[in-house]
């Protein structure tokens, strides 16, 4: 045949890969020109060794010449001679060759076969070109390939061309035809590689508009240049849409499918290495991957170059999305062991704890020695926490709680759990953490080392008869002078926390205060810390220093954000809440507390939620906002809420909304409840739990002054001299119980007591009895300036005045002008003038008695006209004639506070 016969076919275009056919062109050439010999075509699974060898068997057809084609199974053929059989199911193969192939098959004789395919190929030849192709032969038996050895070493002269693919550093079951191959002086050897990414831009373009650099990069990435890959996630992005951004492989879609036929392609070692790549998850070194896949050192190296070779092992990690493709042909059992496995393995490769838990997180369960595994998972616990990421370290703490199986270790687990779990979530650390330790002390196996800090949980949480049973067992097992006594005793102020200790004398109110800032300024936010701070917190609000508390707990409240607690974050937001409520804040403590709620991920059956819930209640009381107190009072809380101090918050809020709404006697109800856990609970303490205050106002509304009177008199007794806002409140309680002549001296105390309180609203809540003892005694000037101050310093609150103030307020105003033309006055008129004499402007007169700003005008030129007055300053000038003198001392509020309908109230002289 012609020399030049094979120049006749056309190529077919391959994304780079020009120079390889143009070399196997050169081939076929020389083979026609009877030049034959022997081609190894070489690439990794998946590179195209299986189409390049479909071209040149199509070039050869279409010249004319015979083609033999075999393809060695992935799982080998025991069977000698098994993939000649191959070559005689040809559709072209003449029947005198397709004869001899089934007489030497048949024969089985590996000599005498190699010698009959020689002959009966060249006999072919003779007349036509003959191609021989085999894919794949690293799979091939032992027999067939030295038929093929034989077959190539006596071609040379002959018109036979040998191609034969095989994937990288995979040699040939026998090792001796391996290195003979090698020998052949004719072998032509060529390497098929991944595309690169202009190749991949190329191959790109074919299937889309010209995609741009940036997104041929990224499927670069996904495919690492691999031709199969690159065409199965091109396949899926057309049945996705088309020319979009980038797809993300689905599980079992097509790029899933094509990585699992490379891997499989890729034979036993490949697929099992390729499973210890994908469950590592990150670089590691030949000697681990081969321990975790079992393999041994040389297969474990001959499938990593292969893996490299195909595109799928990049810096030491198999691509992520090949990774989660064959992670997601696993089954959850095999996906298990494998993790379990790499634990173990990783840990005497002395890797770091967090590595190593992140396999045991995945496997859901610890090998058999569960002890180091345990060790393991609550060191990579701390590490997470110093990164702040609080889920992880819950969840390594839970699995290393779940498996463990000393009991002591598991109860001292759940103490760290619950610390921890602070973090996401108090009623979760509260429900799902404290009930084992709790179960373990029962029993006896909560170590010593692990009471402390339970008593720190429980005391948090408000579970004070649970952490009293702790502490008694702590005492019994410690020495009455241990340190933890001090510790525990500078957290909350209760009598039971630590024996009595003559050596010791008592600390006064303003030494534990002293400390509590102290430890606020110097201590960092821990898990350890949490419970310590929040006392201080507490300790500083309940001895009138709110604004000191408030600062120091929006600090930490920022830090909490910072941190990504939530847990932390509803906890400092709820006692933010209560500082700005003490001091008269309304809309700010609403926020907090709003907050503080919402940061909750859950509410249900958490005792923690009374905290929150109770400043909710009081404000909207305060707001006079009943509706919406109402719809908190009726949400549903567990019974779990009132087996602690947050439950006594909650009761205690409930009474005040329902004595603001005239049910007296369940307001009672509540504060005696209240009353009776305190007593239970040895907490009964004034500034802690002022129950007797609230009933003593429930019992006065009663007409029940007798009871009251007690009840003010014990609490003046326990609160002492110094008692600020307890002992103004109650102050203001026993005025109510004496002669209407005693009350102005014992409201003028309860008065100076409250100005050092921080608590407007109770200061505006004293000054109105004050006024209604003066307006009783007929001092109706004295009574107006007062009751003009309280409005002021209920809407700088945010509080709502009560309707009947008003009516108070015009009563005193005609009362303290006194003449005929005050009387002609109307109702209207009357109304309109009290407001604007306490300070309203125009707007605030409108909306607060629903009419229009021109009728409010209208109505103060009639009053000016009948009084004989020029402008509201002399409105009238008694109500002025002292106005400071009750006015508080300094305290933080609202500069500028806008009440529920949105008028103004900073009560500027520009309205006036």
């Amino acid at each position: 045949m012609h020399a030049d016969i094979w120049g006749l076919a056309e190529a077919m275009e391959f994304i780079e890969r020009g120079p390889e056919l143009g070399r196997l062109q050169t081939a076929l050439k020389e083979c026609a020109a009877a030049q034959g010999g022997i081609v190894l075509v070489e690439g990794a699974v998946g590179c195209g060794k299986s189409e390049t060898l479909a071209w040149a068997a199509e070039q050869a057809a279409n010249a004319g010449a015979t083609v033999l084609s075999a393809t060695a199974p992935a799982g080998g053929d025991a069977r000698p001679l098994a993939l000649l059989g191959q070559f005689r199911d040809g559709s072209a193969v003449p029947p005198r060759l397709a004869l001899a192939l089934e007489r030497l098959v048949d024969d089985g004789e590996t000599p005498r076969a190699a010698r009959r395919l020689t002959t009966a190929v060249h006999e072919v030849a003779s007349r036509r070109p003959v191609l021989v192709c085999v894919d794949d032969v690293h799979h091939a038996d032992v027999a067939s390939v030295q038929c093929l050895l034989h077959l190539a070493r006596h071609s040379g002269r002959t018109r036979v061309l040998v191609l034969l693919a095989r994937s990288l550093d995979f040699a040939l079951p026998d090792p001796q035809s391996d290195t003979e191959f090698l020998r052949l002086p004719a072998l032509g050897r060529i390497r098929l590689g991944p595309l690169s990414p202009t190749g991949v831009a190329g191959l790109l373009a074919e299937g889309f508009d010209p995609p741009g650099p940036e997104r041929a990069a990224e499927f670069h990435e996904l495919t690492g240049g691999n031709p199969l890959l690159l065409r199965a996630l091109l396949a899926e992005s057309r049945s996705s849409g088309g020319s979009g951004a980038t797809p993300v492989p689905a599980p079992g879609g097509p790029y899933g499918r094509a990585v699992l036929t490379c891997l499989r392609r890729g034979g036993t070692g490949m697929w099992r290495v390729a499973k210890a790549a994908a469950v590592l998850d990150s670089d590691a070194s030949a000697e681990v991957l081969g321990r975790l896949a079992g393999t041994t050192p040389e297969a474990t190296a001959q499938a990593v170059g292969a893996l490299a070779g195909a595109g799928l092992l990049t810096e030491g990690r198999l691509r992520p999305a090949a990774a989660n493709a064959l992670s997601n042909s696993l089954d959850p059992a095999e996906h298990g062991a494998l993790h379990r496995r790499a634990a173990s393995v990783l840990r005497h490769e002395g890797a770091a704890a967090a590595r190593i838990a992140t396999h045991l997180l995945a496997a859901r369960e610890v090998p058999d020695d569960d002890a180091w595994a345990v060790r393991v998972l609550r060191e990579a616990a701390e590490e997470a926490l110093g990164r702040d990421r609080a889920r992880r370290a819950v969840a390594c703490l839970e699995l290393a709680a779940e498996q463990c199986r000393d009991p002591a270790l598991r109860a001292e687990t759940h103490v760290r759990l619950a610390e921890v779990t602070w973090r996401l979530s108090p009623g979760a650390a509260e429900q799902r953490c404290l009930g084992e330790p709790l179960t373990a002390l029962a029993v006896g196996d909560l170590p010593v080392s692990s009471m402390t800090p339970l008593a720190h949980q429980l005391l948090a949480h408000g579970r004070l008869d649970a952490a009293r049973q702790v502490l008694d067992r702590l005492r019994e097992r410690t020495d009455p002078g241990a340190e933890w006594v001090d510790h525990i005793d500078s957290d909350l102020p209760l009598p039971w926390v630590s024996p009595a200790r003559p050596a010791a004398p008592p600390r006064d109110h303003a030494d534990r205060l002293e400390a509590a800032e102290r430890r606020l300024r110097v201590s960092g936010l821990t898990d350890v810390t949490l419970s310590s701070l929040v006392a201080a917190l507490r300790l500083l609000i309940e001895h009138d220093r709110a604004g000191v508390a408030e600062a120091h707990g929006r600090s930490l409240l920022t830090e909490s954000l910072r941190r990504k607690a939530p847990g932390w974050q509803a906890v400092f937001g709820s006692v933010c809440a209560e500082a700005a409520l003490r001091q008269g804040r309304l809309p700010d403590a609403e926020t907090y507390a709003l907050d503080a709620m919402d940061a909750l991920p859950e509410r249900a059956g958490s005792l923690f939620l009374g905290g929150p819930l109770a400043s909710l209640i009081c404000v909207y009381t305060a707001m006079g906002d009943y509706e919406a107190a109402a719809r908190h009072v009726n949400q549903p809380v567990g019974k779990a809420l009132f087996a602690g101090l947050p439950g006594l918050a909650y009761l205690r809020a409930r009474g005040r909304f329902l004595l603001a709404t005239d049910r007296v006697r369940a307001a009672l109800a509540d504060f005696l409840q209240v009353a009776w856990l305190a007593h239970a609970w040895d907490v009964d303490q004034p500034f802690l739990v002022p129950w007797r205050t609230d009933a003593a106002e429930a019992l006065l509304r009663l007409d029940e002054t007798d009871r009251a009177r007690q009840l003010v008199a014990e609490q003046l007794r326990l609160c002492g001299p110094g008692g600020g806002r307890v002992r103004g409140t109650t102050l203001r309680l026993r005025a109510m119980t004496v002669d209407v002549a005693e009350r102005p001296a014992l409201l003028a105390q309860a008065v100076e007591a409250l100005r050092r309180s921080e608590d407007p609203l109770e200061l505006a809540r004293t000054l109105e009895a004050l006024a209604e003892s003066y307006r009783a005694r007929a001092e109706p000037a004295r009574a107006a300036t007062l009751q003009s101050r309280v409005w002021h310093l209920t809407r700088e609150c945010g509080a709502r005045p009560r309707s009947r103030n008003v009516s108070h307020a015009y009563a005193d105003l005609i009362a303290g002008n006194a003449g005929a033309a005050a009387a002609d006055l109307s109702e209207s008129e009357k109304r309109v003038a009290a407001l604007a004499a306490s300070g309203y402007s125009n707007r605030g007169i409108a909306e607060e008695l629903f009419i229009t700003v021109s009728t409010v005008e209208q109505h103060l030129t009639r009053v000016y006209r009948k009084l004989d007055i020029k402008n509201r300053r002399q409105l009238p000038g008694l109500l002025r004639s002292n106005p400071d003198r009750y006015r508080p001392g300094p305290c933080p509020h609202i500069a500028t506070t806008t009440d529920r309908t949105g008028s103004d109230l900073a009560g500027s002289d520009a309205h006036r």
